[in-house]
């Protein structure tokens, strides 16, 4: 199969491309992004089916704690964190690919952050 269709279903995220910005950053704007924005509907619905994670907004007070929760919770859980990191990731071509391996850890960590950033704005 031609991985490059997947490029195709990825939504643009007007003004997040930015030309001067390090390999990384610009990974994050021209790829991750789109990628967490089209996998919005899965990763709103893996976290419908947890009541663990549904009871954090009851003993969160405001917005900024509670993105400190839904940090630890899904930091906390590897595997809930892996399948996040894997949903994106299996999107990605073999070129990005390549890209993504040279710098895993930071591309785990973005994409980590804007998981967690999703997840609480979604769900608050």
């Amino acid at each position: 199969m031609n991985r490059e269709i997947l490029v195709t279903f990825r939504p643009e995220i007007p003004g997040a491309l930015v030309e001067t910005a390090k390999v990384e950053e610009a990974f994050q704007n021209e790829v991750l992004r789109p990628i967490i924005k089209f996998q919005h509907g899965f990763i709103e619905t893996y976290f419908q089916q947890s009541a663990a994670f549904l009871a954090l907004k009851k003993t969160a007070n405001g917005k900024e704690e509670y993105l400190k929760k839904v940090h630890a919770f899904i930091g906390n859980q590897t595997n809930v964190k892996h399948q996040m990191i894997g949903a994106v990731i299996g999107m990605l071509t073999e070129k990005e690919l390549a890209i993504y391996w040279q710098y895993s850890a930071g591309c785990n960590k973005r994409i980590f952050q804007m998981i967690c950033q999703r997840v609480a704005d979604t769900f608050y």
